[in-house]
């Protein structure tokens, strides 16, 4: 019921309806120091135990290129180039090497995002760019972001229009450029957290998964034994996405109000199912291991390109351990 009335409010009253609803506690992090959310250090720790996880990746070759259609977005390069790089990591190694050793790691939100920037930005206070963000893994294992590309597509009536931030942006003496970086650190975590919500969560985790609970119903049989491995997992999944349906990704729900691409975030998740949802690729080993983030050894087992990374680290453990059970139960069939 509260929901349902916090649908209804708008403005101030929907934002104190939001507070009133969702009490979360503090982050354990932000005890230890109240400054940590603003440090490049947390931005980078995020992309591996933070909110979204599943996004980040290892970038296999340079230069970094669109896909997109030039004529419509404007040039497809990135302005993140092999100098850049190279001038923010020190020289220590050359661009080429830094890829070959499986150094340079990216959060991807240029092609999924960029063909709806005009579209977004024709919203009352709403603005959107098309995002890359680039990471170096350091010898300690920790991960540092070097560069943030915002781009806004062409226009019939303007030039595409694109920049790259670095963490020295302000160290040559420009406040305003030390500023720069942290608020473009704010444009990636909003597309980060609208990743999150809108592809990571509802379309991988409910929506997808409403055609096998469908096809095992009209299909098998309640005795069938993979039915009735299945059936746990699949309980209340067609109730629960009804809910949001009626609530949160419907026309001026929750999520129209609150995420950043507004009335376009639906049709942004239909997007990414289009072009990134595969079900042979949705396991997580195999996910891993189309990002770069692992690689299969000759034993069969996954090897980490990053150590330190907590949901690939926690989320294995959980996933063979599942495989073994459901393994076992099926063969005893």
């Amino acid at each position: 019921k509260e929901l349902v009335h916090l649908v209804k409010l708008e403005g101030a009253e929907f934002v104190e309806g939001l507070r009133r609803v969702f009490k979360f506690e503090t982050p354990e992090i932000h005890d230890m120091d109240k400054l940590a959310w603003f440090r490049d250090e947390e931005f980078a720790r995020q992309t591996l135990a933070g909110m979204n996880p599943l996004s980040i990746q290892l970038v296999t070759e340079l230069p970094i290129v669109s896909k997109l259609d030039e004529l419509k977005y404007g040039p497809a390069d990135s302005l993140i180039t092999k100098e850049l790089i190279e001038k923010q990591i020190n020289r220590i190694m050359t661009a080429e090497e830094a890829v070959a050793q499986k150094k340079l790691f990216m959060l991807d939100y240029h092609d999924l995002l960029l063909p709806y920037v005009h579209r977004v930005r024709k919203l009352d206070n709403k603005t959107m760019y098309g995002s890359r963000t680039l990471f170096f893994l350091a010898d300690d294992g920790t991960l540092r972001p070097i560069a943030i590309e915002l781009t806004r597509p062409k226009s019939p009536h303007k030039q595409q229009w694109r920049k790259v931030f670095t963490p020295g942006s302000g160290y040559s003496g420009s406040v305003t450029g030390s500023w720069e970086w942290q608020l473009a650190k704010i444009h990636v975590l909003s597309h980060d957290t609208g990743y999150h919500q809108l592809v990571s969560h509802w379309l991988r985790t409910h929506c997808c998964v409403e055609p096998y609970v469908i096809a095992a119903n009209r299909q098998l049989s309640q005795m069938h034994p993979i039915y009735r491995l299945l059936h746990p997992h699949f309980r209340f999944t067609m109730e629960i996405n009804a809910q949001a349906r009626g609530m949160l990704i419907c026309a001026d729900g929750i999520i129209e109000k609150t995420f950043s691409p507004g009335e376009f975030s639906m049709e942004i998740s239909s997007a990414a199912y289009d072009k990134q949802w595969r079900f042979d690729m949705e396991a997580l080993p195999e996910d891993l291991i189309r990002r770069g983030m692992a690689v299969r050894g000759e034993d069969g087992k996954l090897e980490l390109a990053i150590e330190d990374y907590p949901y690939a680290n926690d989320g294995l453990l959980v996933w063979d351990a599942i495989k073994q059970w459901a393994s076992d139960y099926v063969a005893h069939y």
